[in-house]
């Protein structure tokens, strides 16, 4: 019933409506999800994104990412130290990209607004919303190959038999076409859950999809008499020595940066629910460190110790689990595959929803606020993923190792403009209601709401390593340089990005408040102090809650509007939240 209850208030376009404020700029620039958090919202504490981040990386596209880096000639033990060395930068750019919305409470969609402008900021919310359609699509059809594989230990023959009637350039058979949409239809459901409450899905993925990668890993061992094999990975591939192993190497750092390349810049859709800042660091950064270099080593270890056991090297978790099924079974093989495959699919929908799902439902409602929220937008993105046929894209290791560097020229640029806008440019401090206006006077309204300074610094950060996807897809279509370029573009499109849109701000000064008499002006010793704003949560002495949105929040209680009293005061005593206590949820 709570299930149905959702889904219709969701698609209830009329009662949802009955919601809208009444002002001109309401539906081009905020909704009801857009709005700062308030403090009934902020219920994410340290563990919550600790798990969030051992649940983004217990995954299966993060166990193959060693089969990419074994088959480019690097030996399993480069790929622990390129999780370390990757893990640590992760770390330091999560940190600096989750301060600001921890602080504020806004999500990336009106984040960006302050360096994009508020009209600009469309375009960098398109880039990631196409990015994170693409990535649900193909998480999606891993829960399909790994539903197939709990349908086999199910079902046994019958689910074997299931004729095939597609041609083989379809890329995927009948029966895991089959297993795609039970996946889609299983996951479904979770797209309706607002992020504040999905938040519990997190912490119990986090306890069983790990309990299912140490289970599995644990049986290999045991199996191979209690050895991890010789960890000879690769029968076809020679292993690289000396110079030769400089730039694979780099490449493996990129590419294991680059799998949670999204994640990053994700950041202010989860930072801004936490209950304290220092939660949605520190806790995260641990979780990054912790998470991916263990499953980098347990995915090395399993397929070293499979590979003793079956003579192949079983990158692809579904490969290895119809092996074990097909030379062991019996009850127990089967009724352990099927364990695995339910705590591995749990962690495929955590990780859809969290990093895929909620991006593209914050950023279509930052699109299209009058008609969508994030519930409807993740819906939205949900319907897209069968369309995008993900079983290309990942059809081999080349082409997953080109589609990890490739996303990455794109997002990183937009993420490195987020964190000097606001660490260097800003210090910190955002006037909250100019982040829902172009009007005259205020600060991100830049020209007719567009920030020319990060559309540039955007364009120079993509331009700067993009000319490298070529190199990658056929090595003689650019030089050596080009292609080492692309190697590094993770780092490299987040330094340019960073750096042009820094040289721009120092030439052209962006406004930092608006013009407003209550703005403090440059004699004001206070007024670039560090996160000076954030004491109030980016309102100025004498604004209010209403000032973003004109009147008064609207709430519906029993078919009729009722006005709900909503003061946000920032004076010099501080801010008081004690009278921002609304909940504004809105499913």
């Amino acid at each position: 019933m709570a299930i149905r209850q959702r889904v219709r208030k969701a698609l209830s376009s009329k009662e949802e409506f009955k919601k809208a404020i009444q002002t001109n700029e309401h539906g081009t620039y905020f909704n009801e999800d857009l709005l700062p958090s308030p403090p009934s919202h902020r219920s994410w504490t340290a563990l919550h994104f600790f798990a969030y981040y051992l649940t983004m990386t217990f995954s299966p596209s993060s166990y193959n990412l060693g089969a990419t880096l074994i088959s480019i000639g690097l030996k399993w033990w480069h790929g622990i130290i390129a999780a370390i060395i990757g893990s640590a930068i992760l770390s330091v750019v999560v940190i600096l990209n989750s301060r600001g919305a921890a602080r504020y409470h806004v999500g990336f969609p009106v984040y960006v607004r302050a360096a994009a402008g508020v009209a600009g900021s469309k375009l960098f919310v398109v880039v990631r919303a196409s990015v994170a359609i693409i990535y649900f699509a193909t998480q999606t059809y891993y829960g399909g190959r790994i539903t197939a594989c709990l349908l086999r230990a199910i079902f046994a023959s019958h689910w074997d038999n299931i004729p095939n009637h597609l041609p083989a350039s379809a890329g995927i058979t009948s029966a895991n076409l089959l297993a795609f949409f039970i996946f889609w239809i299983v996951q479904l459901p979770f797209c309706f859950v607002h992020p504040t409450v999905i938040r519990h899905l997190f912490v119990a993925k986090s306890v069983l999809s790990t309990a299912a990668f140490l289970g599995v890993f644990g049986w290999a061992v045991h199996a191979n008499g209690g050895s991890l094999g010789n960890f000879q990975l690769s029968k076809t591939v020679t292993p690289l020595e000396g110079k030769a192993l400089i730039w694979p190497m780099l490449q493996a750092i990129n590419s294991v940066m680059a799998a949670l390349c999204p994640i990053l810049i994700n950041q202010p859709d989860i930072s801004r629910y936490a209950t304290r800042p220092s939660q949605a660091t520190w806790s995260q950064a641990i979780g990054i460190l912790i998470s991916k270099v263990l499953v980098m080593f347990i995915s090395c270890a399993t397929t070293s110790a499979g590979m003793s056991l079956f003579g192949t090297a079983y990158w692809n978790m579904w490969d290895l689990y119809n092996a074990i099924l097909t030379t062991y079974w019996g009850p127990a093989a089967r009724a352990g595959i099927a364990f695995a495959s339910i705590g591995v699919m749990l962690s495929i929908v955590a990780t859809n929803i969290g990093s895929n799902s909620l991006p593209v439902g914050a950023d279509i409602s930052g699109l299209w606020p009058k008609y969508i929220n994030i519930v409807r937008g993740q819906v939205f993105c949900a319907v897209l993923a069968p369309l995008l046929v993900p079983w290309k894209i990942i059809a081999s290791a080349t082409t997953f190792l080109t589609f990890l560097g490739s996303y990455t020229v794109f997002l990183m640029p937009i993420c490195g403009t987020m964190i000097v806008d606001y660490w260097i440019v800003r210090r910190g401090n955002f006037h909250v209601p100019s982040l829902y206006t172009v009007a005259h006077g205020t600060p991100y309204a830049y020209w007719h709401g567009w920030n020319f300074r990060a559309v540039a610094a955007w364009v120079a950060g993509v331009a700067f390593t993009v000319h490298g996807i070529a190199g990658s897809l056929s090595p003689h279509s650019v030089n050596q340089n080009s292609k080492n370029m692309y190697k590094l573009g993770f780092l490299l499109s987040l330094a340019m990005g960073s750096f042009v849109y820094y040289i721009l701000c120092l030439i052209f000064p962006p406004p930092i408040y608006p013009e407003s008499a209550n703005a403090p002006d440059a004699s004001d010793p206070d007024r670039m102090k560090f996160e000076h704003m954030a004491e109030s949560e980016g309102f100025l002495p004498g604004e209010n809650y209403d000032d973003i949105k004109g009147v008064l929040v609207t709430e519906v209680m029993d078919g009729e509007v009722l006005p709900t009293t909503v003061q946000v005061r920032g004076d010099e005593k501080g801010f008081d939240s004690k009278e921002y206590a609304t909940d504004k949820l809105s499913v």
